[in-house]
This record gives C-alpha cells, structure tokens and sequence, in this order.
C-alpha cells in the first residue's frame, strides 16, 4: 500500500494548499457515516511492534503501556492491533512480563523501566503473533487482543 505524500495534495482526499503551504481541508463532501475498517477474523495474526506508549489510562489514571501491533499477513497487512496493558498492580504485571519475554527475551527484567522502554522504543520492528478475537464495543465489531505470542517457530518471519 503506497503511502499518501501530503506534501502534494490528491483532488481525490479533497486536499488543497494555501499560500505559505498551510494545510486546508474540503470537508464538504466526507461521507461521516462511511464504515471505518471491519474487524479482523478471529485468529492468530503475525505482527511486529508498532509503536509503544506509557502514560495513564483515561477512564481511571492508572498506569498503562499501550502496545500497537502491525499486521504483516498478507491478506490484512498493514492493519493495527492495540493492547492496552495496566501496570498497576499483580495482574497487570503479569501480563507485562509475558508479552515482554515473549516479544523481547532477553530484556533485563529486574531494571524495566516502562517510560525509558517507550520513550526509548526498545521493542519497535520485533516480531510476534497477535491473538485476536471480536466483541461488541461502542455498537460496533472491534478486535480484542487475548494473548501476544513469541514470533513463529523455525526462526523471524520477517527474514522470509
């Protein structure tokens, strides 16, 4: 999938520039209620690691790391998976230190310091497998991650 050089407008996303290449937007003709994208299948999808994001969760303050996965199957490349992990307390922990041994094994895990680890991007472009599962949110189909996985056995897919 090519991506859009906003620096040179496309008539078809209703770009134009102004004097001084300030951004303006026709939003006249945007369809508010065109779909977004459907839900992944249920299954178990390989992936790299995105991006990676500390700082509180919105409804209650709590820490959280949340993790953006990309999808790199062919069928639904290019598509974002997000978890959204609290750090807080034993559970949250837990499943911190799974996804960490699984996607980074051989991170130092008695020093983690997750705002260095984000800020840092320490597991940015690292494989793993995604599994996913959909459940109603907000009136629509979303994906939910249940698990992260290490990378296929047999090696990193992304030397194929």
């Amino acid at each position: 999938m090519a991506e859009k050089d906003f620096l040179n407008p496309d008539e078809s996303m209703n770009l134009q520039t102004s004097e001084g290449d300030n951004l303006v937007l026709n939003l006249e003709d945007v369809d508010e209620s065109a779909p977004s994208f459907e839900a992944l299948p249920p299954g178990v999808y390989d992936c790299v690691v995105e991006n990676t994001d500390f700082g509180p969760s919105q409804r209650s303050n709590r820490p959280m790391i949340t993790w953006v996965f990309k999808v790199v199957d062919p069928q639904y490349e290019g598509r974002l998976l997000f978890n959204h992990t609290v750090i807080d307390d034993t559970r949250g922990q837990q499943r911190l230190k799974q996804i960490l041994t699984r996607v980074l094994p051989d991170i130092d895990l008695k020093q983690f310091n997750p705002t260095r680890f984000c800020d840092e991007g320490t597991a940015i472009g690292y494989p793993c497998r995604v599994k996913v599962n959909v459940r109603p949110y907000q009136g629509q189909k979303r994906n939910n991650v249940q698990d992260v996985l290490p990378p296929a056995e047999g090696g990193n897919f992304l030397d194929e």
